[in-house]
């Protein structure tokens, strides 16, 4: 009895043990479901590539801190917008130097920017900037004869399409060299009101100034990044040569005895137009993908622009009632210089 007894303790005790070993092994993955790299024949995701499910649409997650070696810049697809304070130059007192009739220097206006693109894992990549400002100011000239001081309007915008090589540098920083298409756009618009003594009768006139440029061009430049903790620094400077085709249309429309009559004067004309781009950013990362960042601009084109005259009515060429010999097209340069600040979101 005491035998048997002995004889089912130890079938029962095997009995567990099997059970155990027999539940791990049909626990333990196949061979298809180990570890494998994506390249290996029969992986469980054969057509994946690299990289393609390394987002996780986490954007506020925490700022990554590490050796500047180390940590790889972004890749994939990026976006920012920013706000723009700009200083435009005006047009200045052509064809005379009585500076009281017109307002030299610069006005600000305010004006956005977006930039948006993508970057390979080859660190090759692409990149569309857009960026307008308009605004309007007074010129000087102030009479008995000006029932409405000269007001200008000047409109100005750009856009790039650059194609982007980066290149790690031994320091963790790393250069971006590009190359691309930049396109600018810059119109004046004038318009003063006048009271004048013709045929004896006293009438007034409507003087208007319509003066385009429509550049489109080629640019080569580079981009210097650096990081710092959670600070992104970068030095931005490109050349553009551009094709210019420049419009200008100056119209009076006098009120005599009732009736308004029209003067109009169209000119065309094209210019090589050389330019200078230049900006110096300053990122704050306040997550992983999410940044706040400010910088100045600077765009100098040194010739081939036409600008309106902003001469007060009677004394401008561009106008039947004005003076002087200076009249139709005159090319000039142009400077716009300015802040932005705004946001960026980085894969």
């Amino acid at each position: 009895m005491a035998l048997k007894k002995l004889l089912l303790i130890f079938a029962l005790t095997s009995s567990l043990f099997t059970g155990e070993v027999v539940m791990g092994q049909l626990e333990i993955p196949g061979p298809r479901f180990r570890h494998q790299e994506i390249e290996e024949t029969g992986a469980t995701r054969p057509f994946a590539q690299p990289g393609i499910f390394d987002y996780d649409a986490q954007m506020f997650a925490p700022v990554e801190f590490s050796n500047n070696k180390e940590l790889a810049p972004n890749t994939g697809f990026f976006f920012a917008y920013e706000r723009g304070y700009t200083s435009i130059s005006r047009a200045g007192n052509i064809g005379t130097t009585d500076t009281t009739q017109v307002s030299l220097g610069s006005n600000w206006i305010w004006g956005n920017r977006f930039e948006g693109g993508w970057m390979s894992e080859a660190d090759r990549g692409w990149d569309i900037v857009y960026q307008k400002a308009a605004g309007a100011d007074f010129a000087f000239g102030t009479s008995s004869l000006i029932a409405t001081p000269l007001l200008v309007n000047t409109d100005f915008s750009q856009l790039e399409i650059n194609r982007v090589f980066r290149q790690a540098l031994s320091n963790g920083d790393y250069f971006e060299p590009y190359l691309g298409l930049h396109y600018y756009s810059l119109s004046d618009n004038t318009l003063e009101d006048t009271t004048r003594t013709i045929n004896g009768a006293l009438s007034s006139n409507r003087f208007t100034q319509n003066a385009t440029n429509s550049a489109p061009g080629f640019q080569c430049g580079g981009r210097y990044n650096a990081r710092r903790g959670r600070f992104r620094y970068t030095c931005d400077i490109a050349l553009v040569a551009a094709y210019n085709q420049q419009r200008l249309h100056t119209a009076d429309f006098p009120t005599i005895g009732g009736a308004v009559g029209t003067s109009e004067q169209y000119f065309t004309s094209q210019s090589f137009m050389p330019a200078f781009d230049g900006q110096i950013e300053l990122a704050y990362s306040i997550s992983r993908d999410i940044a706040f960042r400010t910088s100045f601009q600077l765009d100098y084109i040194w010739t081939g622009v036409t600008r309106t005259n902003n001469l007060t009515t009677n004394i401008n060429p561009n106008s039947v009632f004005g003076t002087g010999d200076d009249f139709g097209i005159l090319e000039t340069d142009f400077i716009a210089a300015g802040f932005t600040f705004g946001f960026e979101w980085a894969r």
